[in-house]
């Protein structure tokens, strides 16, 4: 089982390696809003909130999508690791993470998000995500304008130009390449 690290999360357990990161191929996970402000830091990236969210979400080998989830009645736009073959707006809702190779997330722990952190791997396999909707929805409403913006804006502008669609074809060449074996 997963170790707690104090307020850090939860290290991964054996049983990662012994499902190859299920949890990772079924969704990447979910980023903190201090994993953002890392991330933002890191590389220097200036401007107001919405152009250094912009900024990170188009460089090169971007790592993050913008998603978002109903809750009580509200939606919620937050960030998360971007699905292999996607684009950063979160209109796939399932897919393979961006950082997740055959060797394993190519994050160090402590560079993983919020949501890689505190999932606690389960020798059954059924692993518990303790980084909730609740807890998420607090600490991404300061955003929610800068992310939501983003997310409409582009959000159109790929579903006009077919970007959706070549990302859907992209990923099922993917699959077929990972389903072969010569990825994972």
């Amino acid at each position: 089982m997963g170790i707690m690290q104090n307020t850090d999360g939860y290290r991964p357990g054996e049983e990662c390696s012994h499902c190859k990161g299920r949890c990772c191929r079924e969704k990447g996970c979910s980023l903190a809003p201090s994993d953002l402000e890392r991330a933002i830091e890191t590389r220097g990236l200036t401007g107001n909130e919405r152009e250094k969210i912009l900024s990170l979400l188009q460089e090169e080998g971007n790592l993050y999508a913008i998603d978002r989830f109903h809750l009580e009645g509200k939606e919620i736009y937050y960030m998360r690791m971007r699905h292999h073959a996607y684009t950063f707006v979160g209109e796939d809702a399932i897919g393979i993470c961006a950082a997740l190779t055959a060797a394993g997330c190519i994050l160090s722990e402590e560079d993983r998000p919020k949501g890689g952190r505190y999932l606690e791997s389960r020798p059954d396999g059924y692993c518990i995500q303790h980084y909730g909707a609740d807890e998420m929805a607090e600490d991404w409403l300061p955003y929610q304008e800068s992310l939501s913006s983003i997310y409409w804006e582009y959000f159109q502008r790929f579903k006009e130009d077919g970007t959706f669609d070549k990302c859907d074809e992209e990923y099922f060449r993917f699959l077929r390449t990972f389903r072969e074996g010569s990825i994972f």
